[in-house]
């Protein structure tokens, strides 16, 4: 059940047989156990049996993070050279989609609208982000600077799932941006401005990063 939930777009007996390391006869018998059970159903592509979960609980992770690079790389290939462009789409996405963080950081978020230095507001973005982007597990805020009397800080992200020895999904960042920018504003209810300062794209992944600054008034 588990391959079969990990596979959404349907697997077949001879794939499990092979992931799983039991014989075709063996995963045959349970298959047929749990379609009598309706657990499970078939369809017949081309020449191959493929199965698939009555309920889907689920989407894989690695599924939805390889539709949102298909999507972004379209954009891209579609409207190259507009970051802009992908800022705005982040600050209209923000309007339709609802995320709940956890209650001891909204209790913690609340506490710092009644604070008029900006700084702890900075600061507490690093915690609050990767909270947010709950997709990506290993990508880590690795560098925090300030500048202008700390109304503005810089902010480096590495090992995310975006970020690979090339550019095709650098505009996924532009949409954080976006997303940053007008979460921040309606919360704090203050001009807030946050861009993409630099991309690096290198030959390994891991020396991959984009810098972002979010500066509050």
């Amino acid at each position: 059940m588990d391959h079969i939930r990990e596979n959404p777009s349907g697997i077949t007996i001879t794939d499990i047989s092979k992931e799983m390391g039991y014989s075709r006869n063996t995963v045959s018998k349970y298959i047929a156990i749990l379609q009598l059970k309706d657990k499970i159903y078939s369809k017949s592509i081309g020449r191959y049996n493929l199965y698939f979960s009555v309920k889907t609980s689920f989407i894989p992770k690695n599924t939805i993070i390889s539709v949102f690079k298909a999507f972004i790389k379209t954009l891209k290939e579609t409207l190259p050279n507009q970051g802009s462009i992908y800022k705005e789409l982040g600050k209209k996405f923000l309007q339709h989609f609802e995320y709940k963080f956890g209650k001891s950081l909204m209790k913690e978020f609340a506490a710092l609208k009644k604070v008029s230095d900006p700084k702890p507001h900075l600061e507490f973005f690093k915690k609050l982000y990767p909270s947010f982007n709950f997709l990506q597990d290993t990508m880590e805020i690795t560098e925090m600077r300030f500048e202008k009397n700390n109304k503005k800080a810089i902010y480096r992200f590495k090992n995310s799932e975006f970020l690979e020895t090339h550019d095709d999904y650098i505009y996924y960042f532009y949409i954080v941006a976006g997303i940053a920018e007008a979460y921040l504003s309606e919360e704090l209810s203050r001009n807030v401005e946050c861009e993409i300062i630099e991309i690096h794209v290198r030959d390994k992944k891991e020396n991959s990063y984009v810098d972002m600054s979010i500066e509050i008034e």
